[in-house]
Parts: structure tokens; sequence; C-alpha cells
């Protein structure tokens, strides 16, 4: 299982990861275009700081997942940003940087896709530890309350 899932992440999110240079330097000419409203520029500052930030949603000691949700906001962020600009503006910085509308879409959806298969795959291993543990540690936890003089008292 962990094989798939590095084969899985490693064909959904290199290409994302090949990209994010792309996008730093969208970002950068986004901050110096001047068709983007003051407040759409702090929205994008905003999301930039995220990256950066130790304060996270998902922290990124979290293996991948810490590292994925960075990603989606930076590039959730970049798309907002391109929408309330004038389309030939947002075009042609899109194309001035080798992106189109359709790649960022993409690489929302491949690191949308990529969390969720992190998050099941993690759900399926915790739930195979709770139940295996889990049942011998109940078997102990009622061999102990058999063992005890309060449980022999109340049944006696």
């Amino acid at each position: 299982m962990v094989s798939t899932l590095r084969k899985i992440l490693r064909i959904d999110l290199l290409p994302v990861l090949r990209r994010l240079p792309a996008y730093a330097r969208l970002a950068a000419a986004l901050l110096r275009e001047p068709t983007l409203k003051p407040l759409h520029k702090l929205i994008l500052i905003g999301g930039l700081a995220y990256l950066v930030s130790p304060i996270d949603l998902v922290p990124g000691v979290i293996a991948v997942l810490g590292q994925i949700d960075d990603v989606a906001v930076a590039l959730w962020t970049l798309r907002l940003a391109l929408r309330t600009m004038p389309p030939y503006a947002a075009d042609r910085h899109l194309s001035a940087n080798g992106l189109t509308w359709e790649i960022l879409d993409a690489d929302l959806a491949r690191v949308a896709r990529t969390g969720r298969l992190i998050v099941r795959a993690g759900l399926k291993v915790g739930h195979r530890a709770v139940t295996r543990l889990g049942r011998p540690l109940v078997r102990l936890g009622l061999d102990v309350l058999g063992r005890s003089r309060f449980v022999r008292r109340l049944s006696a």
C-alpha cells in the first residue's frame, strides 16, 4: 500500500512541483501588476505568507500533507488574483510564465486529489492499528477488571 501511495504521489504531484518556479514568478509579476487591485494584492501576499508561516491548518511536521495544504493555498490565491484581473492581463501573465488556466485548474485538482488520497490512506492505517491493538487491549482490560476486588464484590 505504501509503495502504491508513493507511485501515485509521484505521478500526481511531480508535475505540480516542477511548475512551482513558474508559479513563484507569476506571483512576483502579479504583485507588480498595476491592474490588480490592492485588496487582491493583499490576498495574494496573505497566501504567500501562509507558505512561510509556521502556523498552518495542517502542520508542516505531518509528512506530505503538511506541505500540500501550503501549495493548495498558494495556487488558490494565485487563481483568485488572476480571476479578479482583466482577462487580457491575466492571460498575458499566465502565458509569460508558460502556464494556462487549464494547467492552473488541473494543478489545483491534483493537489486536492492527493490530499484526499493521503487522508484516506492515513485513516486506513489508523483503523488497522486500532483494530489490531484494540482487541488485545480490550481483553487485557476485561481480564484486569475481572480480577479486581471491586468487580468481585459487585458480582457477589
